[in-house]
């Protein structure tokens, strides 16, 4: 069933979704829980929260939440990343922050994928220092060797016209041997168009030409 759930919502990634098709297939998986309870499990739970964060349905989300809680289905730290960033680019930090508290056992658990939702939430909600609070507590464990993360952190730097620390974590990623992608290539160089520093916007492209 959360196969045919995702194939649903993954047709509605196309230029035109079918916004119908995909509740049609909500509505089919929701029938499914109510009529076998007993059979449904995080993993369903998690496709629905999904599809729902895809399509910014915050009202379904919650309600599918709250359905989760009472037929006792834990959340995984998946459930934890789905929440963060529905909440996230709702703009709603209060929610970001609750979910992320509440749910301190799935944060335990939760790889870098979940953290990189957090930060990215953050990030978008304007709260850089939660961002940076929560990068910290993973170098402190050692996990923070991850090119998303890094480049989110980068990303929210440029948002907040902090060249200096941007370019800290740009270099920090090199000595700490994090591999660079297109995408923090770009977030470096927005960053320095950000704060009007062509200057090292056009050294950054001369290393990455060399």
């Amino acid at each position: 069933v959360s196969r045919m759930l995702m194939k649903t919502v993954g047709d509605g990634r196309s230029a035109k979704p079918n916004a119908q098709r995909i509740y049609r297939g909500i509505s089919l998986v929701e029938k499914f829980i109510e009529s076998q309870p007993k059979d449904v499990d995080e993993v369903l739970f998690n496709a629905l929260l999904d599809t729902c964060c895809r399509l910014r349905d915050l009202t379904r989300l919650e309600a599918t939440v709250k359905r989760m809680k009472d037929l006792s289905v834990q959340p995984s730290p998946v459930t934890l990343g789905i929440l963060v960033k529905t909440y996230g680019q709702a703009g709603d930090l209060s929610k970001v922050l609750q979910v992320w508290s509440d749910m301190e056992h799935q944060r335990g658990q939760a790889n870098a994928v979940t953290y990189g939702c957090m930060i990215d939430a953050c990030v978008k909600c304007g709260s850089l220092a939660k961002a940076v609070e929560i990068f910290m507590g993973m170098r402190e464990t050692g996990k923070h060797k991850n090119t998303i993360l890094y480049t989110t952190l980068i990303k929210g730097y440029g948002l907040d016209k902090d060249l200096p620390n941007a370019m800290h974590l740009f270099r920090e990623m090199a000595t700490e041997g994090v591999p660079y992608n297109t995408i923090t290539y770009n977030s470096i160089l927005d960053a320095c168009v950000k704060c009007n520093d062509l200057p090292t916007a056009e050294g950054l492209l001369r290393e990455m030409m060399s």
